[in-house]
């Protein structure tokens, strides 16, 4: 599997999980199973993208220091 087949995967699992989650909460019943597996989901996937301030942070830090 692809890094961008991969990427689309968890944020599939994410899209689904967020309906669960709000399912839960309409019913009042415990999510805090899928809400664990929301919070490792979204860390992978921060993990796997690259951050939009990674070139400006090391640019402005390259000037103060």
């Amino acid at each position: 599997m692809s890094k961008h087949q991969t990427i689309r995967a968890i944020r599939t699992e994410i899209e689904k999980l967020n309906r669960e989650i709000d399912i839960c909460i309409i019913k009042g019943i415990p999510y805090a199973r899928q809400a664990f597996r929301h919070k490792n989901l979204r860390a992978q996937l921060t993990r796997m993208t690259p951050s939009k301030f990674s070139f400006i942070g090391s640019l402005i830090s390259t000037f103060l220091f």
